[in-house]
């Protein structure tokens, strides 16, 4: 019976081209498209899960609440992880690391390199995480002062890729021995570092500091041991030995003041961690989400089609089922047979499917950013196995309904004429046809927020002038030199002015104590260290006192705010008041010498946070990290060229790394601007996939009503009239498809606007624009068929039978 069910599908696919071809291509791009967003979900979800002990493995990050203060961090003191060693049992194994920001020089061989993953480690690192040493007992590495663990592609880029352990490099000016060789951090690692020191190498790393916050400190969990004890015992630490007395900590907890350090999983980190000083930007669960509703819904609407054009042919099929009834064929023989012609066409869409994939593969991954991105499951016979089961499982979804309605005929109504579609199937192709739609409007709505707000914040304010400045990463290298460089650049008239600064707005910045005179409390405030043309350079707006001058020697130890640091403050005069502030070695007092408007130097996820600014080579001790230089209009390959000799002539071989200014601040958009364009593709597939169905359907009552538009013609019907009534059905059912699409559309939309500090209104007109494009669509698939079907001659539409 397999074999004649096969043969009967095979054959009512030759016979029925048009709709099979709809079927076929509407599953298959479907299918495509629902596993490609699927490739993307499964690899964000993967982040940390392939460390042996993952499920055990805990982030401590750093809370800090007080008044309307809140923050969380996910650095950590050095001390904390030895504290923990000490006093919890339930910690089997603790380990801490440091990701230097930004880059930084390593020598090798007497050439300099820029090293951006450069960080530090203590002996337990390899014991603690699953990258594989290539070389080197996983116990003995990173045990000595000056040496340093590299991974293979750090030894091919300074040693050529052999012969690496036992070799020098120059870090920070002293020299390290590669003492071993570990394999690549994977992609899916939430961070990725190349170059690690030993943790014994540095003395300041050493002292007991509990509020110098340089390290994450992870903690492994001991099996059959509980994290809340663990807790627990984390919080007796912070009593014990980040306050000077029991009586000082309760007194602190009275007024509403803590800090704790709360253990996060460390799976979670990649997806729901938005911490201050993570080592990389995270991905996010809500992103995750909406993608994999996007795959339900591109797939739900594949399945609908399909379902929808078989009910919608059942009149032609009557006849069959009524004669196969009466030679004696049973209700589950058919279902079994509809079903097989079912499942054989998914099987044929999923063998498309994996060929739009292989062809779609290449610029999905530039599409989402993840060039390692694979489809793994067709090398895998186990994986050919399960997505072969997939698309069974996804023929029988589609085919179940059909197979139960057409079975279901009675042989003496269908064989005497009697036969009629049928009420309820008609209200089941109509609802089919608003829910492919209603989903469809939904992704329509969703990709003109997205649009809307990115232009929001790409034509808003922010305070500072972004366009056409260089950012030239100076890895601390510039010191005295500074002044001779500045002069050098600024002899080629399209060079305006220059300045040097430890951030640059986009990029990551210190957050440090500090303590305003005349309070006891000290609040944790964002610093950036600039000198005297940061003003100039940023295009800054002065509204009160001055900024930094070369010629007040006095301005080492002044400070300037922004406006939100001053409202934080709560003071009317500032000017000349002062903040205590730790500056690496100690604390000293800065007196206030002006305020700067202020501008956004972090994302519009965040609103704009207090600010204190310090002068460069001043009381804080901290080097720049880039030189900033704002350009003329006209040249700029010339004037490029220019900076490019006058860094060299300057610099000595120190690398030229350089961005302009608004590609480094566009690039904190980075998630925003995928989820946009995947937004607009993956809609566009939906759009396509439902007309596809709205095609066979038009098709199919064009079709149906054959004689009556040859009758109407005849009787002097006009053509635009016919396409009129044949749209209009399906019209009316697109409008109501918007009616129910809005309200979810704008739940959703105003979910993820939220997680905007400044954000765009919704607004009614993408909701307009979205039921005008989605109306527009289906009037032009319609009208397709129906102007077909108006132009037919009226006598071959009265010999149709």
């Amino acid at each position: 019976m397999f074999k004649n069910y096969l043969k009967i599908a095979l054959r009512r696919i030759r016979q029925r081209k048009v709709y099979s071809l709809i079927n076929i291509v509407g599953l298959a791009i479907g299918m495509a498209a629902a596993m490609l967003i699927l490739l993307w979900v499964r690899d964000e979800r993967s982040y940390d899960r392939f460390h042996a002990n993952a499920g055990r493995i805990y982030r401590a990050a750093q809370v800090f609440h007080y008044d309307d203060y809140h923050l969380e961090q996910a650095n950590s003191p050095s001390i904390l992880a030895p504290t923990i060693r000490e006093a919890c049992p339930e910690a089997e194994l603790v380990t801490r690391v440091k990701g230097f920001e930004g880059s930084y020089l390593v020598k090798a061989d007497d050439k300099k390199f820029n090293e951006p993953g450069l960080g530090v480690a203590d002996e337990t690192f390899f014991r603690f995480f699953s990258f594989p040493l290539i070389e080197v007992n996983p116990a003995t590495v990173l045990r000595e002062p000056h040496t340093v663990a590299i991974s293979e592609r750090a030894a091919a880029k300074y040693f050529g890729g052999s012969n690496a352990v036992g070799r020098t490099l120059t870090i920070f000016e002293e020299d390290y021995v590669v003492s071993g060789i570990f394999a690549n951090m994977p992609d899916n690692s939430h961070f990725h570092l190349d170059v690690l020191c030993s943790f014994a190498s540095f003395a300041r790393y050493q002292e007991p500091n509990w509020g110098y916050n340089a390290f994450k400190t992870y903690v492994l969990l001991r099996e059959g041991s509980s994290l809340q004890s663990l807790q627990d015992k984390l919080d007796a630490i912070v009593k014990n030995h980040m306050f000077d007395s029991a009586e000082r900590y309760e007194a602190t907890r009275a007024k509403g003041y803590y800090t704790k350090f709360a253990l996060r999983p460390l799976t979670d980190i990649h997806l729901r961690s938005h911490l201050l000083w993570e080592f990389e930007s995270n991905g996010d669960a809500t992103y995750v989400q909406f993608f994999t509703i996007i795959a339900a819904f591109i797939l739900l609407i594949a399945v609908v089609n399909y379902t929808n054009l078989s009910t919608a042919r059942s009149a032609g099929r009557a006849r069959e089922v009524g004669i196969r009834k009466t030679v004696g064929s049973t209700r589950t023989s058919l279902v079994r047979q509809f079903l097989t012609e079912s499942i054989l066409t998914s099987l044929t869409a999923l063998i498309l499917a994996l060929f739009f994939i292989r062809l779609l593969l290449p610029a999905f991954r530039r599409l989402v950013g993840k060039p390692w991105l694979e489809f793994p499951y067709t090398y895998d016979p186990l994986g050919l196995l399960g997505l072969a089961a997939l698309a069974v499982l996804i023929g029988v979804a589609a085919g179940l309904y059909p197979s139960f309605f057409l079975s279901s005929f009675e042989p003496a109504a269908v064989l005497g004429g009697k036969f009629s579609r049928g009420l309820k199937a008609s209200i089941l192709r109509n609802g089919l046809v608003v829910f492919q739609f209603t989903l469809s409007i939904v992704l329509l709505v969703g990709t003109l927020v997205v649009q809307k707000q990115m232009a929001f914040i790409q034509n808003q304010n922010l305070g500072f002038e972004r366009d056409q400045v260089v950012a030239i990463e100076t890895f601390g290298e510039l010191g005295q030199k500074l002044s001779t460089l500045k002069e050098t650049l600024l002899r080629n008239p399209s060079v305006v002015t220059v300045s040097a600064s430890s951030s640059v707005p986009g990029t990551t910045f210190t957050n440090i104590g500090s303590r305003f005179e005349g309070t006891e409390s000290w609040r944790g405030t964002n610093l950036f260290i600039v000198d005297q043309d940061f003003l100039n350079v940023m295009q800054l707006e002065l509204v009160e006192g001055r900024f930094f001058s070369r010629e007040i020697p006095t301005d080492r130890q002044a400070m300037i705010l922004n406006e939100s640091k001053a409202r934080e403050l709560g003071v009317d005069d500032l000017l000349n008041k002062r903040i205590e502030m730790w500056v690496g070695e100690g604390n000293e007092w800065f007196h206030i010498i002006g305020i700067v408007k202020d501008f956004h130097y972090e994302s519009f996820h965040e609103p704009v946070k207090p600010l204190e600014m310090a002068m460069l080579h001043g009381a804080c001790l901290w080097p720049e990290s880039y030189l900033s230089v704002r350009i003329r209009t006209g040249d700029v390959r010339g004037t490029m060229a220019h900076i490019r000799k006058a860094w060299d002539e300057v610099m000595e071989g120190t690398p030229f790394e350089f961005s302009f200014l608004d590609a480094i601040y566009d690039a904190q958009y980075r998630n925003e601007e995928r989820t946009g364009r995947v937004f607009t593709i993956f809609t566009f597939f939906a759009l396509f996939v439902a007309c596809l169905g709205l095609l066979g359907l038009a098709s199919f009552a064009a079709e149906q009503r054959t004689k009556e538009i040859g009758i109407r013609k005849i009787l002097g019907a006009s053509v635009p009239g016919i396409i009129l009534l044949m749209s209009r059905e399906f019209t009316r059912w697109v409008l109501l498809s918007n009616l129910i699409a809005w309200p979810v559309a704008y739940f959703l939309m105003h979910r993820w606007l939220q997680s905007f500090a400044y954000r765009s209104e919704i607004g009614f007109l993408a909701f307009i624009f979205s039921g005008l494009i989605a109306m527009g669509v289906a009037l032009l698939t319609v009208s397709f068929q129906a102007v077909k079907a108006a132009a037919a001659n009226p006598v071959d539409s009265l010999r149709y039978e």
